[in-house]
């Protein structure tokens, strides 16, 4: 990575970093269209991958399903070619086990995240989603890498039957051995960028 490379990703973690209020002041969701309403805070606020396409594509568009029992429909921008990656396996994305929660299902308000403790054996952590996100950036420093969170288009088909969350995955680059160096760092980029999109949506 070049040193001017280096300088934009540390500038981005440094910006994820920084105080942000996050409070959505969000009514308790209680039907299936909160919880779509819900979902559509993220539309392209995180990149999201399909394991069909072998794809991840940070610009997309959510079609809300028109019926009772119809399913979110992914359309992702073919234009967007800066932040769209082809033939990434599926070996690269990863659980994590986190998951963005409206903080009215745990008696809070805002968005929270629900982070595993690193003993499996020790009950997860419910965090408010800056602090959350400040102990997940925290925890992957300390192993000398990157979190890089996606959401999952398979999950996504049939998310409105489920408790109103959305889990995280990550990509790891170590399995991204095929890429050039300046593949994976425009990657790279393109994630975290979709996170500072989350965050100025969240202060709107």
């Amino acid at each position: 990575m070049s040193a001017v490379a280096a300088m934009y990703h540390d500038d981005c973690w440094a910006a994820l970093d920084a105080p942000h209020d996050l409070s959505w002041d969000q009514q308790a969701i209680t039907d299936r269209n909160e919880a779509l309403a819900f979902i559509q805070r993220f539309e392209s606020r995180l990149c999201i991958y399909s394991h069909f396409e072998e794809a991840l594509y940070g610009q997309y568009t959510f079609v809300m399903p028109s019926t009772e029992h119809g399913s979110i429909t992914i359309l992702p921008n073919q234009n967007a070619w800066h932040s769209t990656f082809q033939a990434i396996p599926a070996a690269a994305i990863e659980p994590t086990g986190v998951h963005i929660l409206p903080g009215e299902v745990l008696g809070h308000s805002g968005v929270y995240l629900k982070i595993p403790n690193k003993c499996r054996l020790l009950a997860s952590s419910e965090l408010p989603f800056q602090n959350g996100l400040r102990l997940l950036i925290k925890r992957y420093r300390e192993e000398n890498d990157d979190f890089l969170p996606v959401l999952l288009k398979r999950d996504l088909r049939s998310y409105e039957s489920r408790m109103p969350s959305l889990e995280l995955y990550r990509i790891n680059p170590a399995h991204l051995t095929h890429m050039s160096s300046d593949s994976i760092r425009l990657l790279r980029k393109a994630v975290v960028g979709r996170l500072l999109t989350l965050f100025a949506g969240l202060e709107a």
